[in-house]
């Protein structure tokens, strides 16, 4: 199968490149061999190539850098989406976009359904949901995939904790989310490449969980005495609100594609076991 794949540089990406790259023919793009705010470049190479399908994940995706630059957020999660999705809907080609847990409000008590009122309070969020609304305006066939919290490729948020084990650790209290092991990532979105149930889709790993713990786990399962210091979101020098609670029901994954993801812990486990 012809797959493109954007945003190359981004360790996401490359960890899906990787992944699928000895049982797939891949094309796999930088920003700067394929700006997709360039309507035009993106048109052209998208048409060239024809893929069979195409993974959307280039995005900006630093949530505080949105925060503060908001025009640019909106140009290449946005526009840039935008500029993903016409050639796709003109050649009839599927398109997976990895969008983000944090489109949902946060206002819930439980896990989020795909159906659940999306009311993002970030930027970050907002720009993604109005890309999700673009592809679903223009395409056909499309699989919205909702994730959160990935793990697993190079410079993930696990790696980062860990590489900063001597230094103080201040963590969300209220903060609830699903980890999303990245190779049970790819495994869903491998199912999605023969399938022709198009939509929109939570996938993290069960079950939910708050930020801090989170962090304990890795420390824990890492072999490393720390002290997690616990603080109100009020507390937190960042730029943009989180939601406070962004954690997702799977079970649609589950109906549509008999696929049981593992527990969060673990994955986390097996991932701190191969360091």
């Amino acid at each position: 199968m012809k797959i493109l794949i954007t945003g190359i540089e981004n360790s996401l990406s490359k960890y899906i490149k990787n992944y699928f790259d000895n049982t797939h023919e891949i094309y796999s793009f930088t920003r700067d061999e394929l700006d997709i705010s360039n309507r035009e470049m993106t048109y052209r190479i998208i048409t060239d190539i024809k893929p069979d399908i195409l993974i959307h994940v280039d995005s900006m995706s630093n949530i505080d850098t949105c925060e503060s630059d908001e025009s640019l957020a909106y140009t290449i999660n946005t526009i840039g989406t935008l500029n993903v999705a016409y050639p796709c809907s003109i050649l009839n080609i599927p398109i997976i976009y990895l969008s983000t847990s944090y489109v949902y409000g946060g206002e819930k008590d439980s896990p989020y359904f795909e159906t659940d009122k999306c009311s993002p309070v970030n930027i970050y969020g907002k720009t993604k949901l109005a890309g999700e609304k673009l592809i679903r305006t223009l395409c056909k066939k499309y699989f919205i995939v909702r994730t959160g919290w990935i793990f697993g490729e190079d410079n993930c948020f696990v790696k980062k904790v860990l590489s900063n084990k001597n230094v103080s650790m201040f963590v969300c209290s209220t903060e609830t989310g699903s980890p999303t092991y990245v190779a049970d990532l790819c495994n869903v979105i491998e199912k999605m490449f023969y399938s022709d149930l198009y939509g929109i889709y939570n996938c993290g790993n069960p079950p939910s969980t708050t930020k801090s713990t989170w962090v304990k786990k890795i420390f824990n399962y890492a072999g490393i005495e720390r002290r997690i210091l616990e603080i109100p979101e009020n507390f937190l020098r960042n730029t943009a609100t989180r939601p406070k609670n962004s954690s997702l029901n799977i079970s649609l994954i589950k109906n549509c594609f008999d696929i049981d993801l593992p527990d969060w812990e673990d994955r986390l486990i097996q991932y701190i076991n191969t360091k």
